[in-house]
């Protein structure tokens, strides 16, 4: 009966988020249901209280979301991408691509898809019309970079802090597993996108007059900074021993706040506006991430205390490669179906990693592979706010966006999981 119950529950959880009820509401009440058939309520409401303040997820997210606020407010986002995209101008056929890697590098150092092509597409759009692409084309162009998984690379990254908190593994071998599976997923599904773009015919417009003003050197090499910040303190990166209390390298939060520090000190016009830009991400951050792990952590919590969490880790970890296909393929679905990335991998990997922690290996391999296949089913969710933003941008309907962008986000994810296989972990 406690099995027939919790599986009811889950169907009922999954029909909710089909018809579009908000993820939060979805997550928490679920918890809940589950909580109460094992006949533990209160355990969901302490998982609730324990998780809003947990600085271990709190500290980096948010942080990292504030210094994405400020470099928007400063116009650092765009000269990044003026940057980036200067070389190809003149060069029709490397749009595709370098669009694609504009969107992903933007997303590295803006860890929210939306505000990355809120950065990006302005300039992509318009150039990539210029030179005689479809507005479909242009739009799949800017959400497969956007919210391809560059965000994934990024510590403050919700996600990648899951991995690492709940596997305990240090931060940057949680960024070294995820690293070679999702740059060769990504570049699959860019190539095969850009060899099918090419094949559509084409008509020429006129030239964008967006780069006229002259490109602010200042702005443009300041978005990474907090990111080059974490990598240079890593241990035996450039230093072999870091004094305390650094001896794990740089925490996350302490490289955003410094690099806004740099940023301000840079950019010294409206300092307390762009100080109040800092905080209205961080609250950004809390009402549409935070929030979203805590109601995460809350059903898993009900999940846990009917026993299914037990069978998930079973299934997942015991079962060779059907187990890492089945790691892939439900966060994958459910980001589909939410339009959250966030959800479903954080809630794998809350389930699923604090019992793995003596196989690290295993581990970060089903963690890389869920959180890669929640970004890869967001990007193809007709709900996902990435996806509406580049759709309208783009004067485009969701659902042409979503036929051009899903086909080349499976064929990619076929490679991220022919990489993971091919570790043996």
């Amino acid at each position: 009966m406690l099995l027939a119950a919790t599986l009811l529950i889950i169907l009922l959880a999954v029909y909710a988020l089909v018809r579009e009820l908000d993820v939060r509401l979805v997550l928490f009440a679920a918890g809940l249901a589950l909580a109460l058939v094992a006949a533990q309520p209160l355990v969901v409401f302490d998982e609730f209280l324990k998780e809003m303040g947990n600085g271990k997820t709190i500290g980096p997210i948010c942080s990292a979301m504030g210094y994405a606020w400020v470099l928007r407010a400063t116009g650092c986002d765009q000269a990044m991408v003026r940057l980036l995209l200067a070389p190809t101008r003149r060069i029709r056929w490397l749009l595709i691509p370098a669009g694609c890697a504009v969107g992903f590098i933007t997303n590295v150092a803006i860890t929210s898809q939306t505000a990355s092509a809120a950065a990006v597409g302005p300039i992509l759009v318009p150039l990539m019309l210029a030179a005689g692409y479809s507005p479909v084309i242009a739009a799949a162009t800017l959400v497969l970079g956007c919210s391809g998984g560059g965000s994934l690379l990024n510590p403050g990254d919700a996600d990648l802090v899951a991995i690492h908190e709940n596997s305990q593994a240090p931060m940057h071998l949680a960024l070294q597993s995820m690293f070679a599976p999702l740059a060769s997923g990504f570049a699959a599904a860019v190539v095969v996108f850009a060899l099918w773009a090419h094949r559509q015919p084409t008509a020429a417009t006129a030239a964008t007059s967006d780069e006229r003003k002259p490109l602010e050197w200042s702005k443009a090499l300041l978005p990474p900074l907090p990111i080059l910040l974490i990598f240079v303190m890593l241990p035996g990166v450039f230093f072999p021993v870091l004094p305390p209390p650094f001896e794990q390298g740089l925490p996350v939060s302490h490289a955003m706040i410094l690099g806004t520090m740099v940023v301000l000190a840079v950019h010294r016009r409206d300092v307390s506006q762009q100080v109040k830009s800092f905080f209205e991400g961080m609250g950004y951050a809390y009402m549409n991430v935070i929030s979203i792990i805590v109601t995460s952590s809350c059903f898993i919590r009900g999940l846990t205390a009917t026993g299914m969490t037990e069978k998930l880790v079973h299934v997942v970890s015991s079962t060779g490669a059907l187990g890492k296909v089945a790691a892939g393929f439900f966060p994958g679905l459910l980001g589909v179906i939410s339009g959250s990335g966030i959800g479903p991998s954080v809630a794998f990997a809350k389930a699923v990693l604090p019992s793995l922690r003596e196989n690290l290996p295993l581990a970060l391999d089903l963690g890389s592979l869920a959180a890669i296949a929640a970004s890869f089913g967001r990007t193809m969710s007709p709900v996902a706010a990435v996806v509406v933003f580049s759709a309208t941008l783009s004067g485009v309907s969701t659902w042409s966006l979503i036929r051009r962008v899903a086909p080349v986000l499976v064929t990619g994810y076929v490679v991220v999981l022919l990489v993971v296989l091919a570790r043996g972990n």
